[in-house]
């Protein structure tokens, strides 16, 4: 074990460190641990304050100095319970204020209809929408989508969509080599016309298309509106019936 191991359990670093060293010392002086560090003073005193007012620390005053004692190790359970607790707290109040929140969305829902997610949190985001939608489909599978994502996120995306018992329809670029696609009865695929093949993933769900674009720097646009969601699909069906059916 070391300070990293602390940090994993949501402490910053400077809080790590020093705990970490007042663990190798059972009990030290903050000076001690300044010494032990080869830190600024003021970093060893602030990050014992924080840790005492954790409960990860305790210290008792013998004449005019001051020890510092590490605590047994029931007291970072207990640190991880009261985090637990604010967390659930916090969930709380998200759950309550949703409705509110989507009430004033809905509002303004005429300046909402274009959205940009940037980067692979971004494309993540989108795809967590898309896997519960009961309805999509997608323009433009290609190989780029794995390379960006990965495999694994793909599987477990894609086993997800089968346990929630969601439809939809693929259409392939005439080069995808299929890794990471399974068998699913609700899951209905077929390959463009090489001529055909597209630049970007187009998928439609809920009202919505969303454009990606698996470059370096990847980006994903989504369109609100169910006049343009309309037009995609017939676009859809149009592709479709010039695509070859793949057995699934």
């Amino acid at each position: 074990m070391d300070y990293v191991d602390l940090e994993r359990l949501g402490l910053n670093k400077n809080e790590a460190r020093v705990y970490y060293a007042l663990l190798l010392k059972g009990e030290a002086t903050a000076q001690e641990l300044v010494k032990s560090l080869g830190v600024y003073r003021n970093i060893v005193y602030d990050n014992l304050e924080k840790l005492t007012e954790k409960g990860l620390v305790s210290f008792v005053n013998e004449g005019n100095k001051r020890k510092f004692i590490a605590q047994k190790p029931s007291a970072i359970i207990e640190f991880l319970e009261s985090k637990q607790e604010e967390l659930d707290k916090k969930i709380s109040t998200a759950q309550k204020l949703t409705p509110e929140i989507n009430k004033l969305l809905k509002s303004h829902k005429s300046k909402q209809e274009v959205s940009v997610f940037r980067g692979i949190a971004g494309l993540k985001k989108v795809l967590a929408e898309i896997v519960v939608a009961k309805k999509s489909w997608c323009i433009g599978i290609t190989n780029n989508s794995v390379e960006i994502l990965g495999e694994t996120y793909w599987k477990n995306y894609n086993l997800k969509k089968k346990k929630t018992r969601t439809y939809e329809w693929l259409l392939w670029n005439s080069d995808f080599v299929n890794t990471v696609i399974g068998k699913n009865k609700r899951s209905k695929h077929r390959v463009l016309p090489r001529q055909l093949d597209q630049v970007t993933e187009t998928i439609m769900f809920k009202d919505k298309v969303a454009i990606f674009v698996f470059s370096v720097e990847p980006i994903v646009i989504i369109i609100e509106n169910k006049e343009v969601f309309e037009t995609f699909r017939q676009h859809f069906e149009f592709l479709w019936k010039l695509s070859k059916i793949i057995e699934n």
